[in-house]
This record gives structure tokens, sequence and C-alpha cells, in this order.
């Protein structure tokens, strides 16, 4: 849980430069740009970009773990069991290999 800001600080600033501030900024809040500044905060990463064929493809290995999951708590232990872990195995090692392309 994060800690709200409560504490306000005025400053008083000439027309101009207010407006070399507002040109200044590079976030859209000024506040926010100040404080970093200011804190020495280190701004924060905008998230990339997701190409939406790589959302699909991990919401159907997700899709597919789930249907194993299912199945692996409603069977008894078996050599399937067995098979369907190295398939989850499997799953993962490609999984990994999507999430690593997107980096």
């Amino acid at each position: 849980m994060t800690t709200k800001r409560t504490e306000t600080v005025i400053i008083r600033l000439t027309p101009d430069e207010k407006k070399l501030l507002l040109l200044r900024k590079t976030k859209p809040r000024l506040a926010e740009w100040l404080r970093e500044l200011a804190l020495g905060q280190k701004p924060k990463r905008p998230p990339k970009s997701v190409d939406p064929a790589l959302l699909f493809e991990l919401n159907r290995i997700g899709v597919n773990l789930n249907q194993i999951a299912r199945h692996c708590h409603q069977a008894p232990v078996s050599m399937e069991t067995v098979n369907i872990a190295l398939a989850l195995r499997h799953i993962e090692a490609q999984l990994r290999e999507v999430l690593d392309r997107a980096d």
C-alpha cells in the first residue's frame, strides 16, 4: 500500500517561469515531474506495448494449462499424469521462450 500524499508545497513563479516549467516537463502532470526532479526519484518506465498476437498465444497457453491442471486434479495418479507433467514442462518451456521474445 502506498503512502497517501497529504502535504502541499506552494511556490510563486512569474508567468514566464511557469511557461518554462510547463515546456520542460517530461510528465503529463507537473507535480509528478517536479517530485521526481527534486527528490531524485527514478521515473517510472511506461509499460512496453505488447503484440496482440503474443497476447493471444499467451492466452492459448494459459487455457491449455488450466485444462491440464483441471484434469490432474480429477484423475488419480497414473502414467497419464506423468505424461501430463511432461506436457506441462514443455508448455512452460514454450511460455518462457515466448516471454523472452517479448523482452
